[in-house]
C-alpha cells in the first residue's frame, strides 16, 4: 500500500509541474522527507496531509472527517435490547408431538 501511495503522490507531483524541492518548500518540510515519502516509505500522517494538500489532493481526507454509520451488527444488537418480546423455546407437547413423532 505504502508503495502505491509513493506512485501515487509521484504522479500528482508531476501534475503539479512541481519539483520535490518545491513541494517541499511549500509544505515546509525536507527535501529528504518528500522523497522518502515518494519512494512508498513509512512517513507521519501529518507528512502526507501537508504534501497532499499542497498538491491539491485532500479528498482521501473527507470520509476519515466523518463518524463512520453504526454496523449492522451495532443495529440489531440495539434493536434487540429494545425489544419487549422474549423469545420462548416451542415445546413438543404444545405441537401437538409424542416421542414416537421424533
Amino acid at each position: 500500500m505504502l508503495k502505491a501511495i509513493g506512485e501515487n503522490l509521484n504522479a500528482r507531483l508531476k501534475l503539479s509541474n512541481l519539483n520535490q524541492q518545491d513541494i517541499a518548500k511549500i509544505s515546509d518540510l525536507n527535501r529528504n522527507t518528500i522523497s522518502t515519502a515518494l519512494a512508498g516509505k513509512d512517513i507521519k500522517l501529518s507528512t502526507l496531509i501537508r504534501i497532499t494538500r499542497n498538491l491539491d489532493f485532500t479528498d482521501w481526507l473527507i470520509p476519515l472527517l466523518n463518524p463512520p454509520p453504526p454496523s449492522h451488527l451495532s443495529q440489531l444488537s440495539k434493536s434487540n435490547k429494545q425489544s419487549k418480546f422474549e423469545l420462548v423455546k416451542p415445546s413438543s407437547r404444545k405441537l401437538g408431538l409424542t416421542k414416537r413423532d421424533f
